[in-house]
């Protein structure tokens, strides 16, 4: 989703761009300092309060929260950076961060650009979308160092043709097995299956109702969608007009996570997920948000969020990644509305975070293996047209905990 907004000129005019990066001084800096060790986790528990009204804000993007809540059953060590945070869930997954900047992404010759979705296709090989309107899907060179993880290299290298993209695709999700990809489209609330080969729709996805255009409020669809171990997930980026309000300074938003699985796809579970509230509004800007904008799908079954957030007073884009936890969770796919409660929610924990003055990050894919067996994970932002100074860029991180056999997707093959 892009930003808009009518006080873009008045942040140039105040200097803004260069007071965030005074504000966040080493949020992207190549080697943040560690700091000392605390304990953190993020869940929610069973719903039962309707949240709380949000101000009004124009169309935009963000995702993320601010302070992590407590998960009683669960302890997370979290050692904190300048800029970033790191959380390693203890016993299982964890994300570090090799302390490398956002990465600038090439167009190449291409005219890529408002990139929203990114998907591993093996080796060096990545897909693209971008929510501009653009009809292509674009193929991406990305070299990783196996040692680190570092990015050696990132280009949009060329566009696949698909006559079929809508004008607002949001996440793309690659189907080695038939060298397909199915993408997401936050306007028409669809999603249609390409060939990778020739660019053409060989098929659709048949989306629950509630997904509906209709209930979408501020373009806040489905802006999610990742694949693994036979199983595609998407979601919403905030609450649907039947499940509450949107994000606020004091709760967060309702947005439903939904499963799809067998030969055809078909729709299965459905879960309610809790979004982090808004950190502080800002005077120079109207589109503050917080929402989830895209999942990762691992190939052994587990899932995580990303979550992005546009706040501050000197607004600034904050990203999370969360473990999710769907153990007693209740399908809500007879729920009509999720303002109501009686449900119990998605847990998640929190397994990095970080602060970034001009990368607005909606897209991560699962990357190659490196060398010591971890895996790296890449995160592509959203440049926006340059608004609020975004650029096109991508961001390594480093996946460890996570145990596939050899030929699993991604195949368990080292870069160099």
């Amino acid at each position: 989703m892009v930003i808009n907004t009518r006080r873009a000129v008045v942040l140039s005019a105040l200097g803004v761009g260069a007071a965030l990066t005074l504000g966040a001084p080493n949020a992207w800096a190549d080697h943040p300092s560690q700091g000392t060790a605390s304990q953190g986790t993020a869940s929610e528990g069973a719903a039962g309060t309707k949240p709380a009204i949000k101000a009004a804000a124009s169309r935009a993007v963000a995702s993320a929260a601010p302070a992590a809540r407590t998960a009683p059953a669960r302890r997370t060590q979290t050692v904190r950076t300048t800029g970033r945070t790191t959380a390693r869930a203890q016993p299982g997954l964890s994300i570090t961060d090799p302390g490398q900047s956002p990465f600038d992404l090439s167009s190449g010759p291409t005219p890529a650009a408002e990139l929203s979705g990114i998907a591993y296709s093996g080796g060096t090989d990545y897909y693209a979308v971008g929510d501009d309107g653009a009809t292509s899907i674009w193929q991406v060179y990305t070299s990783l160092n196996g040692m680190n993880g570092l990015i050696r290299s990132s280009v949009v290298t060329g566009g696949l043709p698909a006559p079929g993209l809508g004008a607002d695709s949001e996440g793309i999700a690659v189907r080695r097995e038939t060298n397909s990809a199915w993408v997401s489209d936050e306007i028409a609330s669809s999603i249609t299956e390409f060939s990778l080969a020739t660019g053409a729709q060989i098929g659709t996805v048949a989306v629950p109702s509630i997904y509906r255009s209709a209930n979408v409020q501020n373009n806040m669809g489905l802006e999610s969608l990742s694949y693994a171990a036979g199983v595609l997930w998407t979601a919403n980026e905030e609450a649907l007009r039947p499940d509450g309000e949107l994000s606020t300074t004091t709760a967060g938003s309702w947005v439903r996570i939904q499963q799809f699985g067998g030969t055809g796809m078909s729709a299965q579970s459905q879960y309610a997920y809790r979004t982090d509230p808004i950190s502080e509004m800002s005077p120079f800007i109207t589109v503050e948000r917080s929402g989830l904008v895209d999942l990762l799908a691992l190939p052994d079954g587990r899932v995580l969020s990303l979550e992005r957030e546009l706040g501050g007073f000197l607004p600034h884009f904050r990203s999370r990644i969360y473990l999710l936890d769907f153990t007693g969770a209740t399908d809500v796919s007879a729920v009509p509305t999720l303002s109501a409660g009686g449900f119990t929610a998605v847990t998640k924990t929190l397994l990095w975070q970080g602060l970034f003055g001009f990368s607005n990050f909606e897209g991560i894919t699962l990357g190659p293996r490196l060398r010591d067996g971890s895996y790296g994970i890449l995160l592509v932002s959203d440049n926006g047209s340059g608004q609020l100074g975004q650029r096109q860029t991508v961001l390594p991180l480093v996946l460890r905990g996570l145990t596939i056999s050899p030929g699993s997707t991604p195949p368990a093959t080292s870069v160099v």
